[in-house]
């Protein structure tokens, strides 16, 4: 088999099991992160400090002639992008003898866009995946080279999902990298343009909750999708901004008065504020963050909020 000598282009931890897989079977050449993901860049320095491997921070001015150089520079035979946020052009994915290739927290084509891993949650996908496809002109357009998926439970928050999907991907990128140390042509298919969904950066309306239209099961797939990035599911109540992190389904045997409205509270106490939904459903609110910090949902009743109010879609 060739040598394997791996770039690797990223931007959230997803990448991190890649990274140390690669490290482990010293496999990566140097590592390219977007400046703008300063967190992430503190994580890989940690991680690389002892490694020796050169960790290049780009921006968007020069990311394509530092891309060029560190190939060349560092006789890169094979490209991998995870969660980089940068369009490569022909200049660049065309470089590497063994190929460019882009490693997508999401089914192809039915999931193609920035932010998959929010879009399979918030759908109630009962599965989610992860698809390796060569990197073309577009993003996530490319053909498919391999693809697998695990079950996605009504429990994942993105933050568990983005590591699920991290150890997926882990498992498929050693495939890709054996089948590219053979110095052969990878298989790959074209992806179905008729089937293909694009899924945009969500905006205010898709991580807010809306009182009259959702029951308990999407609010909850809402809440999940939106933890821990945005801190939860946005509302509003008595002119403040509340973001719901976990909250629970409740089948209560007390009836529900058929003129309490959506998003009304029933209930302050200990276990956290009940919520009325539509059809008479009851969601159980127990943690959110608002400006003073993440806090159990009982303390909302220290802001002055009563049984009487009622939350209010934004």
């Amino acid at each position: 088999m060739n040598e394997t000598k791996l770039i690797l282009l990223c931007g959230s931890r997803m990448a991190l099991p890649v990274m140390r897989d690669l490290v482990f079977h010293r496999q990566l050449a140097a590592v390219v992160i977007p400046e703008h993901c300063s967190a992430f860049v503190q994580q890989v320095q940690l991680l690389l400090k002892e490694s020796g491997i050169p960790v290049l921070i780009v921006t968007r001015k020069n990311f394509e002639s530092t891309l060029q150089h560190a190939i060349k520079k560092y006789q890169v035979t094979i490209g991998i992008m995870l969660t980089f946020s940068f369009k490569l052009p022909a200049a660049v994915y065309g470089l590497p003898p063994g190929g460019f290739f882009n490693i997508h927290p999401g089914p192809l084509p039915g999931y193609r866009g920035p932010d998959p891993v929010f879009w399979q949650i918030k759908n109630r996908e009962p599965y989610a995946g992860i698809a390796i496809h060569k990197v073309d002109d577009n993003f996530d357009t490319g053909s498919l080279v391999l693809s697998d998926k695990i079950r996605l439970s009504a429990t994942y928050t993105h933050g568990t999902l983005t590591t699920k999907l991290g150890e997926l991907a882990t498992m498929l990128s050693g495939i890709l990298i054996k089948m590219a140390g053979f110095g052969i042509a990878i298989p790959s298919r074209l992806q179905d343009n008729d089937k293909a969904v694009y899924y945009r950066r969500q905006g205010t309306g898709d991580i807010s909750i809306n009182w009259n239209t959702m029951d308990a099961e999407t609010i909850i797939a809402l809440i999940n999708a939106c933890n821990p990035w945005n801190k939860g599911a946005v509302t509003k109540l008595n002119e403040k901004i509340i973001r719901i992190l976990l909250a629970e389904k409740v089948d209560s045997p007390d009836p529900i008065d058929s003129e309490s409205k959506p998003g009304s509270i029933l209930t302050i106490d200990a276990k956290g504020i009940d919520v009325a939904l539509k059809n008479k459903g009851r969601l159980r609110i127990t943690y959110v963050y608002v400006d003073e910090g993440f806090l159990h949902a009982s303390k909302i009743a220290e802001f002055g909020v009563t049984a009487s109010a009622s939350f209010i879609t934004i």
